[in-house]
């Protein structure tokens, strides 16, 4: 246990240099904050051109808060994906962090630790800009804080198995990872309920949404937060089915993708793809 804490602490402190190293701290901890403050506002900015001064609608709630937890799905999983075309197209390091002692998987699983604290910094201001800025407000007391602890958990527990799946996949397909990793996080976007419902689905589309975590972890956390979803076909689950639902499909998602990844992983080393760059 000494020895994996020993591994994750160096590769999360090698993840932070890499992000952080290429500027000072303090033009790196202004970037990290204006950031998602503009997208805040542009998300903010974009829903009053459309539909007027409905800022707080329930409408305008689930949407918004649909698109700060869905920070996470886009740096944490996005972001492992890249670490793979970073370390072998720019660094062209990734055989040498295959073939050293830390392993590949403890790598991007400490690497992933600083997405992840970077992801929930993104989504607390954008949260705070949403309380303070925009007109975003629920009702403290009625907050389900336990269930909403859990929700979450879950979430980034079904982001980061996924962002192995990814990065599993970088591995065997060069040139496809360039457009894989933005585009999982764009489905995502579109199938989850993030941006609107889930019931607007085509019905094929919508057993799609339904067999994934993410559409479950968006609900609950509207739910426990908010006092109530955004989503007509599954205001019928009560609070337990939702959670018990959330929960089997992390479980079920989470057993593929790590399968899947070291089943990638496996196939990218008997290709040669570990050191293979395509000079994109």
């Amino acid at each position: 246990m000494r020895a994996l804490v020993a591994r994750l602490r160096a590769s999360a402190w090698l993840g932070l240099q890499i992000e952080s190293n290429w500027t000072d701290p303090f033009l790196f901890t202004a970037y990290a904050i204006t950031h998602p403050l503009a997208t805040a506002l542009i998300l903010a900015g974009m829903y009053w051109a459309v539909g007027g001064s409905a800022q707080g609608a329930d409408t305008f709630r689930g949407l918004y808060l649909g698109s700060a937890f869905h920070n996470y799905v886009v740096m944490v999983l996005v972001g492992m994906g890249w670490m793979i075309v970073e370390e072998r197209e720019e660094f062209e390091t990734l055989k040498y962090v295959y073939t050293s002692p830390i392993g590949m998987f403890n790598y991007l699983a400490g690497r992933s630790l600083v997405k992840l604290a970077l992801a929930t910094l993104s989504t607390t201001l954008t949260l705070a800009v949403g309380w303070f800025l925009v007109g975003l407000r629920w009702d403290w007391a009625a907050v389900h804080w336990l269930p909403l602890i859990a929700a979450l958990g879950l979430g980034v527990f079904a982001t980061v198995s996924l962002g192995f799946f990814v990065a599993g996949f970088a591995m065997v397909m060069p040139r496809a990872a360039f457009t894989l990793n933005d585009g999982i996080a764009v489905a995502l976007y579109l199938l989850c309920g993030v941006i609107f419902p889930v019931d607007l689905l085509p019905r094929v589309l919508q057993w799609v949404a339904l067999a994934l975590p993410f559409t479950w972890w968006y609900e609950a956390l509207r739910r426990f937060l908010l006092g109530h979803g955004s989503s007509t076909l599954l205001n019928a689950w009560s609070d337990g089915a939702l959670m018990a639902w959330l929960f089997t499909t992390t479980l079920v998602f989470s057993v593929a993708a790590h399968l899947a990844y070291l089943a990638l992983e496996r196939r990218a080393r008997q290709l040669g793809r570990l050191d293979q760059t395509t000079l994109f």
